[in-house]
This record gives C-alpha cells, sequence and structure tokens, in this order.
C-alpha cells in the first residue's frame, strides 16, 4: 500500500499539463475500402534520429485510431498557426472530416494535408498500451518541410504560435497588437473547436517519459515470459537457451524497444525512475543466477557471471535491433546461430559446439 501513488483529480491533472505548450497536428491514413481517415492529436513528438522514430499517443476512446492503426501507416501533419478551421473540421465526429480538404498521397498513401508547415509519413512499428491512451512509435519512411509559417500551438486551454525573436532592430511597435489579436484569434478557435474535445486528445508527456514507457513496458512483459518459459527448463545450458529465445521472441515483438535500448536509454541513466531501474537489475539478475548455477555445476567455465551476461546481451540488443525479414537468413536460422554463439560464451573450450552439432544436439533434445 506504501508504495502506491495517491490518487490525482482529473481537473487539476489537465490544467497543470495544460501550463506545458504542446503543437497540433493532423495524424492521416488511407483505409482500404473506406478512404482517408483522420483524427487531432497534441502528443506527437520525435523518438529517435537513428533509426528515425516518432510518436504520438491517441486516447483509448477514439473512434478513427482503430481505422488508422488498420492501414498499417499514418502521416502526421503538422498544422499551422493559420489553420484553426482545419483543426475544428478533423476534430469534428461527423465523418466529414476531409470535405473539402485538399490533399495528396504521401509514399505510403496517407494524405499530405495542403497548407501544413510540414509532413512526416511513417509505417506504424509498435504499439504499447499506456493508461487511457495508447504509445504509438511510427518508422520515418519519408518527411518535408511545406511552408515557413510558424507551427500552431496549444497552450492553457488556447489555441496560439509561437513567436520568434524579430533580429531587426527597432520593430518593437506594433508587437502588442500582433500578440492581442492571436490571442483573438485563438480564443475564436478554441470557442468552435471546445475545449473538451482537444483536451480529451492532450496528452502531455515529454520525449524522456514516452521512451521510458517504452521500456518499462517491454522488460515487464520480458520478465513475465522468463517466468513462464525459463524455470520450466531444468538443466543450466536449457535456461540459458530458454533466455536467449525469450529474448529474442520479445524484441521481434517489441522492435522500438530494441532500439531505445541501444540508442536512447543512456539519456535516461540519471533521471530514471526506480521502477525502470529494478526492472533492468531483475533482468541482469535471471541472466546472472543462470550462468552462476552453471558454473557452480561444472557446466560452464569459470568466468564473471555479470560480464559475461553482458556481452551475451549487448549483442542479442544488436541482433534483434538490425534484422530485417527477407534477408540472406531466415529468422529461425538466426536464432539458431544466435543461441550457438551465447552457449559457446560460457561453456568450457572442449565443450562448445559449431552450428551443425549445436543443430544436431537440438534434434537429439526435441528442440
Amino acid at each position: 500500500m506504501g508504495n502506491e501513488a495517491p490518487a490525482i483529480a482529473g481537473d487539476l491533472f489537465r490544467n497543470v499539463l495544460g501550463h506545458y505548450p504542446t503543437g497540433v497536428s493532423i495524424i492521416t491514413a488511407d483505409v482500404a475500402g473506406s478512404g482517408p481517415v483522420g483524427m487531432v492529436v497534441g502528443t506527437f513528438n520525435s523518438l529517435s534520429l537513428d533509426p528515425p522514430l516518432v510518436s504520438f499517443m491517441p486516447a483509448k476512446s477514439s473512434t478513427s485510431w482503430p481505422k488508422i492503426q488498420s492501414s498499417g501507416s499514418f502521416c502526421v501533419n503538422v498544422l499551422g498557426a493559420s489553420q484553426g478551421e482545419l483543426s475544428r473540421q478533423f476534430s469534428a465526429r461527423d465523418g466529414k472530416k476531409f470535405e473539402g480538404a485538399d490533399w495528396r498521397p504521401a509514399p505510403t498513401g496517407s494524405p499530405i494535408l495542403s497548407g501544413v508547415t510540414a509532413w512526416v509519413d511513417c509505417k506504424i512499428e509498435q504499439v504499447f498500451d499506456s493508461g487511457d491512451h495508447e504509445i504509438v512509435v511510427g518508422r520515418v519512411i519519408d518527411l518535408n518541410v511545406e511552408s515557413d509559417e510558424l507551427p500552431m500551438t496549444f497552450l492553457r486551454g488556447r489555441f496560439g504560435q509561437v513567436h520568434l525573436p524579430d533580429p531587426s532592430p527597432g520593430n518593437g511597435e506594433g508587437a502588442t497588437a500582433a500578440d492581442d489579436s492571436s490571442a483573438k484569434l485563438a480564443e475564436e478557435v478554441a470557442a468552435l473547436l471546445g475545449l473538451n474535445a482537444f483536451e480529451a486528445r492532450a496528452w502531455a508527456e515529454t520525449r524522456e517519459q514516452v521512451i521510458e514507457r517504452l521500456l518499462v513496458g517491454f522488460l515487464e512483459v520480458l520478465l513475465k515470459r522468463f517466468d513462464e518459459r525459463v524455470d520450466a527448463a531444468q538443466r543450466p545450458e536449457a535456461q540459458l537457451e530458454a533466455l536467449v529465445r525469450v529474448s529474442l521472441d520479445t524484441l521481434r515483438d517489441y522492435g522500438a524497444a530494441a532500439i531505445m535500448f541501444q540508442s536512447e536509454r543512456a539519456s535516461l541513466t540519471l533521471g530514471a525512475s526506480k521502477r525502470l531501474k529494478g526492472l533492468e537489475e531483475d533482468f541482469r539478475n535471471r541472466w546472472t543466477a543462470v550462468i552462476q548455477v552453471g558454473t557452480r555445476s561444472g557446466v560452464f567455465y569459470e568466468a564473471d557471471a555479470r560480464m559475461a551476461q553482458q556481452f551475451i546481451c549487448d549483442s542479442l540488443f544488436s541482433i534483434a535491433r538490425w534484422f530485417r525479414d527477407g534477408g540472406r537468413l531466415e529468422r529461425s536460422e538466426v536464432e539458431d546461430a544466435f543461441t550457438t554463439f551465447a552457449l559457446n560464451v560460457v561453456r568450457p573450450s572442449d565443450l562448445r559446439l559449431t552450428p551443425l552439432a549445436a543443430a544436431s544436439e537440438a534434434d537429439v533434445n526435441g528442440h
């Protein structure tokens, strides 16, 4: 009970996070058999440069998101400050979102809306559950800047725009009038849209928080699978093989996690939550415990268990990150080869297997 977070009132939550500015984007897709679909979000964010990944967070109550998900791809349309009417149109639930809207297809076929500041075309890489929202990770296929117009923002229940400092001297006059005009426009757009309609889609989280959620969700699933499959194996070799295969299976199911662990995890070292650190320690301990049992029983050679674990797991995440279906080797062949590699890391030299010998041993053991 002492570890449970206190209940937070919804009104307080929205009010506090409403002080954090977000951009406003329209997520679009072209759904086979039913045509284009779109939804307004305030949660678009970048995740990774190598490879290029972005994210957004649709509410589970959204009726548009399941349609977008079924298409397997989406395009992020970053709205300009003058596109309040377009935002209002796509926030409606009357099914006429694209009525009168000009658009062209992106490489995935998803609509690029005319007049947007920028667009980012993506394939859906991964979807994670997160409270009353989902976290969608997209792999960027193509992107471009369409206009120099400043982007639309949403802050404290109002639409507006960012104001860049004017580099030329003597242009202070008229700034207040421009600010007032922009605020008035934002109020009118917000009144037309209805604050609740947009706030229901606004789930403000930083990039670091999104990455942390992805990693926590992945590790929770992985450790649960360890409990189900690794403990059932009796011998240390079989347990180590189960660790490898369960990890590869889970990294296949959660491809974005492999990327986040290698490219972004280090940036969270200082601010990572106790939950994430605890899960990572549990993950490491499962591997080292198996290696230590094998060492004590004489099956594995005397070695630093933590160093062996680190070496195997670093290699495992690299394999999972860079493997792509359709290459020279099938996924099953890569998994078999890496399992042999992992066992050879801890086996005495006279007991190490070649891939062919490993296959024969697997046949004998009924794998």
